[in-house]
């Protein structure tokens, strides 16, 4: 039987069966709010999650209102799974954020928080999709900027086809006779990808039961977010070379996207309306019999507890050094934004004008380490003329006007040197599992005479 109104005892314990979410969230932002500062400052701050600021009250809005009908249900008992996946998820943030793997803590970020609601409720989809549902706030979705902007690109190659405006394309590059585009990653459509997923996901939960409508729905959301960019992309091509490049769209081009996207949605929702077979929160069986229990179960909670405080990063990062700004050590350095010593190490060789680096990164997160993507390992001033891997190093010949030289970084974890990011993952990944995280990034000037390979063996030679 079905009823669209709560029973009196349902809306008296509303408030009591949310408590359970309060105490996973409060507690897990409490001992984790370095995690919380790197989802902030990529995700939040970021232009392409400008929607992440809706996705938490939507997911509260939906756990709300599941505890009103009933769907909220604490477990009375220890299951093996829930404990079994929260003591996964949390071994997995501590490895992750020792490791400083930032998709890896984000994704256990995500797991410790379901697997833990799981662990105090009665599992169901009902109760899994709202948690889930934060996922469209994770920074991780920018791994699929470089694909949009391929797919993009062919696109838009293929609309100017039609144009009748010669058109040349070179990588990310479309030339035209009024100028040059660039179809970079705030281009590549995946704002828009990430909120026609958000949307589309949160209206086949609530009001599409039939798995066949709800992945037509999901399909036709997902091609209008390319098409709508693609078409976004051609006609600020097409104004461009009608203005010759003088239009205001030129320069503030996002808004005009969502002039194009809105639109479609309007178009998406009154279809969807046609496809829906049911309303969740109205249509949906009540249980109007009192939950047996309240408030969680003791046990549960202290599992909860001790997972989460064994996990934490905010307990962590007492123990690690607080990180220095940026200071001037030498006339000629790499470009490291954030690092908690640098030491300035007597030459290897014998030439008294080189320089030796070596960084010490601490393990804090927020991209404190030595492969964080807005390092410079070439000074201010020089750029690159020939790169090589040799050994544990990566060299670079660098020039400034008439001058040459050369520099080389390494990185290192536990006395382990290696010159590539991928093995320096690994090895961090190792690492993490007894818990270290400190990190150092070896680097070293030379000036060269020639083409700087008399001094690259000079270098060398000093090694052994």
């Amino acid at each position: 039987m079905t009823h669209n109104t709560d029973t009196p005892p349902l809306k008296k314990n509303t408030f009591k069966l949310t408590f359970g979410l309060v105490l996973i969230f409060v507690l897990f932002a409490f001992l984790n709010i370095p995690i919380l500062k790197t989802i902030w400052e990529n995700s939040f701050d970021d232009g392409t999650y400008s929607h992440a600021y809706l996705i938490p009250i939507i997911s509260i809005y939906l756990y709300y209102n599941l505890a009103k009908i009933g769907q909220l249900r604490y477990r009375e008992h220890v299951s093996v799974l829930p404990v079994l996946l929260v003591i996964i998820s949390a071994a997995l943030l501590f490895v992750m954020s020792s490791a400083q793997i930032s998709l890896g803590y984000w994704a256990a970020t995500l797991a410790i928080l379901l697997s833990s609601i799981m662990l105090i409720y009665r599992t169901s989809w009902q109760l899994i999709f709202p948690t889930l549902f934060l996922a469209f706030l994770m920074p991780g979705w920018g791994l699929l900027t470089a694909i949009l902007q391929k797919v993009s690109t062919n696109a838009v190659t293929f609309l100017m086809s039609y144009s009748g405006i010669p058109t040349f394309v070179e990588g990310n590059f479309v030339t035209i006779p009024a100028g040059v585009f660039e179809i970079a990653g705030g281009c590549s459509g995946l704002r828009y990808l990430i909120v026609s997923l958000a949307i589309s996901s949160l209206f086949s939960f609530l009001y599409i039961k039939n798995t066949k409508k709800a992945l037509l729905f999901f399909t036709v959301a997902i091609l209008g977010a390319l098409i709508t960019n693609w078409i976004r992309i051609t006609a600020l091509i097409l104004i461009g070379e009608y203005t010759d490049m003088q239009s205001d769209l030129m320069t503030d081009h996002n808004v005009f996207g969502w002039y194009l996207y809105i639109p479609f949605m309007f178009l998406l929702f009154m279809w969807g309306n046609k496809l829906a077979d049911h309303d969740l929160f109205s249509t949906a069986t009540i249980n109007t019999t009192s939950p047996n229990s309240t408030f969680p179960a003791r046990v549960n909670i202290f599992i909860l507890c001790l997972a989460l405080i064994a996990s934490s990063t905010a307990l962590k990062s007492l123990t690690l050094n607080d990180l220095s700004s940026s200071t001037e050590i030498s006339e000629i350095q790499p470009i490291i934004k954030r690092y908690t010593t640098v030491e300035k190490i007597p030459s290897t060789t014998a030439n008294a004008s080189d320089i030796y680096l070596k960084y010490f990164f601490n393990g804090t997160l927020g991209q404190g380490k030595p492969t964080a993507h807005d390092n410079i390992y070439i000074p201010l001033g020089w750029h690159e003329i020939g790169e090589e891997v040799i050994g544990d190093w990566n060299y670079i010949t660098i020039a400034k006007q008439n001058r040459v030289a050369l520099i080389r970084y390494s990185f290192d974890i536990n006395n382990q040197k290696t010159a590539y990011v991928g093995a320096f993952k690994k090895q961090r990944i190792k690492a993490a599992l007894t818990g270290q995280s400190k990190t150092y990034l070896h680097w070293q000037f030379s000036h060269c005479s020639n083409d700087c390979m008399l001094e690259k063996g000079t270098i060398q030679q000093a090694d052994r």
